[in-house]
């Protein structure tokens, strides 16, 4: 391994031409404010019917009594930190059916059939809240119904008397999605009237069932149990239950107030700093479509939410790095105009149907399309593979030396398209991406970060990888005189990143590229600064992947040996021990890197990378002395939102100038069903503490 460490000691770069394909891990940027996946579901659209269960038979001495959906509920009960307060959230759904069949003669000998509810219906004081969980967490468009199936029915006695509630435990089995785990319902019984009312509640763990614990950094965090309160009344067979429920209604969040103008004083902000994101074909159009003014008023008090905690528009950034461009963040005074407008009751002083667009300045400088380069073959994917890793050659076509001064990638399929690294591969090396291109079915190659399928890259004169695009970001231009060179023969490699939960339409995405002629630009340079990821299993945590070496094992099948050549190579480079994570055993974790300038250059950009553990990471130029000066600083990490950020004003590093790299994770965001040692690797349930710097070396 010391040729590992000398190699990156000398050339800072070098992991980058290590891990080629590097950043990868996913940057799953969920996807904007209301979740990912197909078109966003606001409360109009859900379906207000009651479903079907399985019917029961009276046998014997059974009387069998059905759920009325309209005088029964199911609700959870979830506690949170929403914008750093503690708060429960609760959401209830009416759609609930099943049947329970009562033995007149032995009480203790009765059944209680499948009770089937609509979790599509659930309903909670905030729309943000309720498109969230039913689009990514309960993905209720797949999986509207969720299940209880009775086993056994505990605690009733042998006879029963009307207007006493009985306590009755339910054990059996609670489906969610596709995740059946056992439960059980506490509660009492009543008969009156010849109605039974069942009160019962349930514990469940969010991580067993695939649906938290939820994060968003900065606005809310849940913690991983949640209670199951199910209040239900079924009357005799013989009477008729509806097949319908009224519509859940939004609960009230807050009222009073004056309202400011919607059309001269709320409409001018969505314009300006949400409709380039949200009208149609923007990249968050598919969760939250933002057309009209009427499209505004369906996300009540959502967006003072997303606004007052700072999680929209999106800018992790903190001001304590330097100064940058297209800061998206709101004053004070445009978060107090939406809050108080949502907080009136969000009321429209313009026609519903008035358009929302963006204009032109707030969609910012476009790449000049001197050259698009589209992927030779569309791909099919499949939901078989969720989480999809695939290279793809982009080829321009350079006859004549060029450089190329800005580009911008287009995903085809806005909603599958989680993130894409690009990598310039030189001549020299297209024949062996072409070969994995050739060897695997269909269009492009399965790879991965530095192992299987990756390809090698010149990054001696600039090559290698060159940028790492997730949702919302903005085209990237080079600085006037600088640019990346392209001789004839190179090609472009993307690896992309598909999510295909829902579906995996076929998709073609391209690049635009600006391109100059002239010899005489300064090359861009990318380099690599990385720390070690180590994040043990926590004191309540047990099995046999907690195990380091074990974990490391897994992972080699998953990715290849280098899996553990990276993990261990990071410790040593940085000058880190086992020893130094070992005591990390409260869930939360943390490394540092620190490494050498190789160069005087200017600084073009910055890029920071965690999956969905991490809580902060920073990157700090000469620190610990009197020229310490912090460079970017993402204190609440959110894996949605991972932003190139470019400096304001010009700014200068120096050969010999130390940049460190911190991260911090906390394992209570994992949602991983499986206790293990987390470490630096490709998935999403892995790890990573990435960043790197774009430069052009200062000309004398």
């Amino acid at each position: 391994m010391r040729w590992f460490a000398n190699f990156i000691r000398r050339h800072p770069m070098g992991l980058g031409v290590v891990l080629v394909l590097a950043a990868a891990g996913a940057f799953a940027a969920r996807a904007a404010v209301l979740g990912t996946g197909p078109a966003g579901v606001s409360n109009s659209q859900v379906n207000s019917l009651v479903p079907d269960a399985p019917r029961l038979t009276a046998s014997g001495d059974e009387r069998v009594y059905r759920i009325d959906a309209s005088r029964s509920s199911v609700a959870y009960e979830v506690t949170e930190q929403l914008i750093g307060k503690d708060n429960t959230a609760k959401g209830t759904t009416k759609g609930v059916a099943g049947d329970l069949a009562l033995n007149t003669e032995d009480a203790s000998k009765s059944r209680v059939g499948e009770i089937v509810v609509n979790v599509e219906q659930l309903t909670s004081d905030q729309e943000l809240r309720d498109r969230r969980i039913r689009v990514e967490f309960l993905e209720s468009s797949r999986h509207p119904l969720a299940r209880f199936t009775t086993t056994a029915v505990d605690g009733l006695p042998s006879s029963i008397t009307d207007g006493t509630a009985y306590p009755v435990t339910l054990r059996g089995d609670l489906t969610v999605k596709t995740t059946t785990k056992p439960a059980s319902l506490t509660g009492t019984a009543t008969r009156s009237n010849d109605e039974i009312v069942l009160r019962a509640e349930s514990i469940v763990s969010l991580r067993d069932f695939g649906v938290g614990p939820i994060s968003l950094a900065g606005m809310v965090q849940t913690k991983d149990t949640a209670k199951l309160l199910f209040d239900i009344t079924a009357v005799h067979e013989s009477k008729p239950v509806p097949s319908g429920v009224a519509k859940p209604e939004q609960l009230a969040t807050s009222s009073g107030g004056p309202a400011p103008s919607f059309g001269n004083v709320v409409r001018p902000i969505l314009e300006t700093s949400c409709a380039s994101c949200h009208n149609k074909g923007g990249v968050g159009s598919h969760v939250w479509n933002l057309e009209t003014a009427a499209d505004a008023t369906a996300v009540k008090g959502g967006l003072a939410l997303v606004t007052q905690s700072g999680y929209m528009p999106p800018w992790p950034a903190s001001e304590k790095g330097l100064k940058l461009k297209h800061d998206r963040s709101l004053s004070a005074e445009q978060i107090k105009a939406i809050t108080d407008w949502s907080n009136a009751g969000s009321p429209l002083d313009v026609d519903a149907t008035t358009p929302i667009k963006a204009p032109a300045k707030a969609l910012g400088p476009q790449v000049r399309p001197d050259r698009e380069v589209t992927m030779s073959e569309a791909y099919q994917g499949s939901t078989s593979l969720t989480n999809d890793y695939r290279c793809f050659i982009f080829d321009p076509k350079i006859t004549e030396p060029t450089s190329m001064t800005g580009f911008d990638f287009r995903p085809d399929q806005v909603a599958n398209v989680h993130h894409a690294v690009g990598t310039l591969v030189p001549l020299a090396s297209v024949p062996q991406a072409k070969q994995s291109d050739a060897d695997a079915p269909g269009a492009g190659w399965p790879c991965f970060v530095g192992t299987r399928g990756s390809i090698a890259a010149d990054g001696g004169r600039g090559g290698g990888q060159f940028t790492a695009w997730a949702p919302g970001q903005n085209p990237t231009f080079f600085p006037d005189g600088t640019g990346l060179r392209l001789d004839p023969g190179d090609v472009l490699v993307f690896q992309i990143h598909y999510h295909f939960h829902h579906d995996a339409p076929l998709d073609r995405s391209s690049v635009i590229l600006q391109l100059d002629d002239r010899d005489d630009l300064a090359p861009v340079l990318v380099d690599t600064y990385l720390g070690p990821a180590e994040i043990p299993c926590a004191t309540w945590e047990s099995g046999p992947l907690c195990d380091r070496d074990a974990m490391l094992d897994d992972l080699a099948s998953d990715y290849g040996p280098s899996v553990r050549m990276i993990a261990n190579g990071l410790m040593q480079v940085c000058g880190a021990k086992l020893e130094d994570f070992a005591a990390m055993t409260d869930g939360k974790a943390s490394s540092f890197c620190e490494m050498p300038i190789a160069q005087d250059a200017n600084l073009i950009n910055m890029f920071v990378h965690e999956h969905e553990l991490g809580t902060k990471i920073r990157l700090t130029l000469n620190p610990g002395t009197p020229e310490e000066r912090i460079l970017i600083d993402v204190p609440h990490w959110d894996f949605g939102w991972q932003l190139i950020y470019e400096p304001a004003e010009p700014f200068q590093v120096k050969q010999g100038d130390t940049i460190r790299v911190d991260c911090a994770w906390d394992r209570a965001l994992s949602r991983a069903s499986e206790s293990r040692y987390i470490t630096w690797s490709e998935g999403t349930e892995d790890e990573m503490c990435y960043t790197y710097l774009t430069t052009s070396p200062i000309r004398p």
